[in-house]
């Protein structure tokens, strides 16, 4: 633990504490269907999420040959932004689980890929942005996951060493960006990506806040 004494857990959002496919891949084929192309089936446009939205337009496209223009990706990002809380919702257990950290002490930050104003509008739809102290969208710094400084201007937001924090993800990406910072990780089942080899895993939101005390317990 550092100086400040207390201790943060920090989330990644889409996949993790939301499901966002269903607005994600109805914003994506409408953005398709501008050049009559598409549509791409839900169970496709998962394993696209992860490395914000550009990316996964640019995945989107090239999955029917075609590469998005400039003017496609600030029309999909306007388009995706209006509509971001249209379908959205929390994953089941996920607000429970954040009351039981918080209620133990622990702090909550966010970081995401996904650019901030959408981040922030999800998390006051759905009630969660009461949870978290620190918000760190895709384009709040020059850098986005993997790049463990990402990560890093979360923790310096928070004012805590990396030995105080733990991130919770669903992607490889979530995993890369700690290890890179020499965070421990859990890794989340139930989202979107792949992660076989995830020392620490959970597969029931019920049971995070466990997982984060005894990843916790290893330090001690």
């Amino acid at each position: 633990m550092d100086k400040l004494g207390y201790k943060v857990v920090v989330f990644d959002l889409d996949g993790t504490l939301i499901d966002s496919l269903p607005d994600l891949t109805a914003a994506l084929n409408r953005s398709l269907a501008r050049h009559l192309a598409g549509p791409i089936e839900r169970s496709d446009v998962a394993p696209m999420v992860g490395d914000g939205a550009k990316i996964l337009l640019q995945k989107g496209y090239a999955a029917c040959g075609m590469v998005p223009s400039a003017d496609d990706e600030a029309t999909f990002l306007a388009d995706y932004e209006a509509h971001v809380t249209d379908l959205t919702e929390s994953y089941a257990g996920i607000p429970q689980a954040l009351v039981a950290l918080t209620e133990a002490g622990y702090r909550l930050g966010l970081c995401t890929n996904k650019p901030e104003v959408s981040a922030r509008k999800v998390l006051a739809a759905l009630d969660l942005d009461q949870f978290f102290s620190v918000v760190i969208g895709g384009d709040a710094t020059p850098y986005r996951k993997p790049d463990p400084r990402h990560l890093a201007a979360v923790l310096e937001a928070m004012d805590v060493g990396k030995l105080s924090a733990v991130m919770v993800g669903d992607h490889a990406n979530d995993m890369a960006t700690a290890a890179g910072l020499g965070v421990k990780a859990i890794f989340v089942t139930w989202g979107y990506g792949r992660q076989a080899n995830a020392v620490n895993r959970v597969d029931d939101p019920q049971a995070l806040p466990f997982a984060v005390a005894r990843v916790f317990e290893q330090d001690i």
